[in-house]
């Protein structure tokens, strides 16, 4: 029973850390600048796709991120650092992303259709998604779980893995209801709200960049 216990902790703890890094509701807010001539149809099946690439990553990372880090040599300020610069290259380019004539024709929103198909993992799922900060989050986790027996590490392994799958549900829904979140504002507020997140996304790259350089150069 107190094992039980302490495993069912993991789960609210590693979906409150998840939570504020992965940013569902302001991710979907900048997501919705690089997807606004998408259909509803195919921006659902999309979310789900993109819901289920997230967590398997993540689920990825738990059980085996911190061996493939040791096989390369890497550190987590190193991921930091990189993941960092990528994000932050990712909210530039968001924030200087010109906008498109409303006259668009049914060839060019097929492209963007095409376009979006073959974004589902990058950008929309890392570093969009899962960049650097839910990498380190679930390294963490699992470099400190209780090694006391392996029934607690088990039990407490399945407790991440909820907690990692709580957080996905709560992505796919709202990434479901983009549409219908950005329908509150007008077309001019919706793109006004997209390039200050789109500002957020580069300060957040740069500012996990900086703690990534910090840690590196105290080493």
């Amino acid at each position: 029973m107190t094992s039980l216990l302490i495993a069912a902790k993991i789960i609210p703890m590693i979906f409150a850390a998840l939570f504020p890094v992965v940013n569902p509701i302001g991710t979907a807010l900048i997501l919705y600048g690089m997807t606004r001539g998408v259909d509803n149809q195919t921006w659902k099946s999309m979310s789900r796709k993109i819901a289920l690439y997230a967590f398997l990553l993540l689920s990825f990372f738990f059980f085996f991120g911190s061996y493939i880090l040791k096989l390369f040599g890497i550190s987590i300020p190193v991921v930091q650092f990189s993941g960092g610069i990528v994000l932050a290259l990712m909210g530039w380019e968001l924030l200087n992303q010109k906008e498109g004539s409303k006259s668009e024709t049914e060839d060019s929103l097929q492209n963007v259709h095409l376009s979006v198909e073959t974004k589902a993992f990058y950008p929309y799922t890392f570093p969009l998604t899962i960049g650097p900060g839910g990498l380190a989050v679930v390294l963490t986790f699992s470099a400190h779980l209780d090694r006391e027996s392996r029934l607690l590490v088990t039990l407490e392994q399945g407790a991440a893995i909820i907690g990692i799958f709580l957080m996905f549900i709560v992505v796919s829904f709202c990434y479901r209801h983009l549409k219908y979140m950005t329908n509150k504002f007008s077309a001019s507020g919706a793109l006004a709200i997209s390039k200050i997140l789109a500002f957020f996304v580069l300060c957040i790259g740069v500012e996990i960049a900086w703690a990534g350089f910090k840690a590196l150069s105290q080493q």
